[in-house]
């Protein structure tokens, strides 16, 4: 299950960090908007990808929907705190913030782990 976690991570780095640049207009606060929705699809993509390696490709699907979901609301939610506040990259408290969604990512990482176990 350790490698099952590390690809989680490599698949949220490159969801995160290399295809969320490429989506163009929109707003992850806007529910009607394609953004979030294409980017939490990105995520539930590469997870099914991944756990179809380690689960029957029902399991599989079933968590990329559930990672669908999960980061869809997470992302959300976190889009929900930080704009009022106005918070950039150069606010400290910013970062807190986006360190606690990205504990919430790895923790339902976690979670996978033990749900391809059952």
């Amino acid at each position: 299950m350790t490698l099952f976690f590390y690809l989680l991570v490599v698949k949220h780095a490159i969801a995160d960090l290399a295809l969320q640049p490429l989506i163009k207009g929109g707003d992850k606060l806007d529910l009607s908007s394609h953004k979030g929705y294409r980017h939490a699809l990105d995520h539930a993509a590469l997870t099914l990808l991944v756990a179809s390696w380690f689960a029957p490709v029902p399991a599989a699907i079933m968590l990329a929907m559930l990672d669908f979901a999960l980061h869809f609301w997470i992302d959300y939610f976190k889009s929900r705190y930080v704009r009022p506040r106005r918070l950039t990259i150069d606010d400290s408290h910013f970062w807190c913030v986006q360190a606690v969604d990205q504990i919430a990512h790895f923790t339902c990482y976690f979670v996978y782990c033990f749900l391809i176990l059952l």
